[in-house]
């Protein structure tokens, strides 16, 4: 006897998110009326909210934390006095607060920080509306979806590339969150969703405005970066360029060109003519009224040029074993230095620190995480690399810390830190063997 699932809130939401996946998939010209009050259902703002604080996100304007929600207010009253305020129409989002993040290059990027409550309306409404949106996106499209991650644009780079799609058009929107027309954006959300009620709140979290040095500005363009339904809009919004793509056939023959796409980055393989692709790309982001970066959009052969995607770097060349051409990818220089900043940050501020505890709760989740993402590929050399660079710095550290003027090396070698204090093995996270176990497509889970 086959038992049958728990009615759980769970389950309620992902068997709506499911019935209304197979309705926008069985009629692609379908748009959807009513939806509203499925956003306003409790099971849909309970998921929201767990959505939202396994986030850990920083507080909004307001400065409320998910410790003040659960402890003071109760989390039942706080989804309760949501839910009501939805259903009267009264609900109203407040100014996102714009904090800086500093780049690769140097440069600051912003992010906009909604307050919990606009952020658990906004999960909430992700999690209806996304179902429709996802029937329609195209499978070269990587970028924050469901079941998709960045190894799998990695590994479509990788096989194209493998395919003599040698050249590349590496591609760069400049300030793309910050500059997609509201107008234009909302008529997107309408090609699938014309409930008014729901339409009303994309348009009020996007005129929300942002407060920044005491001030309230107010936004004609873009959709801050920190809004949990912001990669959906900036997915929505590029869609065009894919769907042009799909319907030219420009990935199919004759032509052989090849969009891979996440978020705002993506780049065109193709075996010859990249100059027109690039203008055919150009010509559908001009109409969208978005600008390529003139100084990062480049044309490379692979055979000749290494180029970056993702943190990683890719380069076709004759193998050392047979001389054949093969593709390899690996760590990007910016990701090497941006993970060796990391870890000597780390060490140099937990110089007080017991160093069992230091290695356990600062250093490894570093070290894991960066290897995590960076495990397939031809890493193993660059990850021997970052773990002797760890343990140097641990070295470093102790000397200074000791007061010793040994460099260290006699007394606490690679073992000491591995064996004893529970140091990451980092160098054996990298996959080996084979191609077919190197590169081999992953079932999503």
């Amino acid at each position: 006897m086959i038992a049958k699932a728990q009615n759980t809130p769970l389950e309620r939401v992902r068997e709506l998110q499911r019935k209304l996946y197979l309705a926008a998939k069985a009629n692609p010209e379908r748009k959807f009326g009513v939806l509203y009050d499925k956003v306003c259902q409790f099971s849909v703002l309970w998921m929201a909210y767990g959505q939202v604080k396994a986030n850990r996100g920083a507080p909004g304007i307001d400065q409320q934390t998910f410790e003040v929600i659960e402890s003071d207010i109760g989390l039942d009253v706080f989804l309760l006095d949501i839910q009501k305020r939805l259903e009267e129409k009264r609900y109203k989002p407040l100014p996102v607060k714009r904090v800086y993040i500093p780049k690769a290059d140097g440069t600051q990027r912003p992010l906009g920080i909604p307050v919990i409550t606009d952020r658990v309306v906004q999960a909430a409404v992700k999690i209806v509306i996304e179902p429709l949106f996802e029937a329609a996106f195209k499978d070269f499209s990587y970028g924050f979806r469901p079941r998709k991650n960045a190894q799998q644009a990695l590994r479509e780079i990788y096989k194209w590339l493998n395919f003599k799609c040698h050249w590349v058009v590496d591609a760069d929107l400049k300030s793309y969150f910050d500059t997609i027309p509201h107008d234009k954006l909302l008529l997107s959300v309408r090609t699938k969703v014309i409930d008014r009620s729901v339409v009303k709140l994309i348009e009020m979290w996007l005129t929300a405005g942002v407060m920044e040095d005491m001030s309230v500005r107010a936004t004609t363009t873009g959709t801050p970066q920190g809004g949990v339904i912001s990669p959906l809009l900036a997915n929505l919004y590029l869609h065009w360029l894919d769907s042009t793509w799909e319907k030219r056939g420009f990935g199919q023959r004759p032509h052989d060109a090849h969009l891979v796409r996440y978020a705002d980055d993506f780049v065109i393989l193709c075996s010859r003519r990249p100059e027109h692709y690039l203008e055919q790309a150009k010509a559908v982001l001009d109409r969208l009224g978005l600008t390529l970066n003139a100084k990062k959009t480049r044309i490379v052969n692979a055979k000749e040029e290494p180029f970056d995607f993702l943190g990683h770097r890719f380069m076709v060349q004759p193998s050392k074993v047979n001389g054949d051409l093969k593709t390899y990818y690996y760590p990007a220089p910016k990701a090497m230095k941006s993970v060796k900043q990391k870890i000597r940050e780390v060490v140099r501020g937990g110089q007080h620190w017991d160093l069992p505890t230091l290695i356990r709760d600062r250093v490894n989740p570093i070290l894991r995480g960066w290897g995590n993402y960076f495990r397939t590929g031809n890493s193993r050399k660059h990850f021997l690399s970052i773990a002797n660079y760890t343990v140097w710095t641990l070295c470093i550290m102790l000397r200074k810390k000791h007061k010793k003027r040994t460099k260290g090396w006699r007394d606490h070698p690679p073992s000491w830190f591995y064996d004893y204090h529970g140091l990451f093995k980092l160098y054996g996270m990298s996959v080996t063997g084979d191609e077919q176990t190197r590169y081999a497509r992953l079932v999503p889970s």
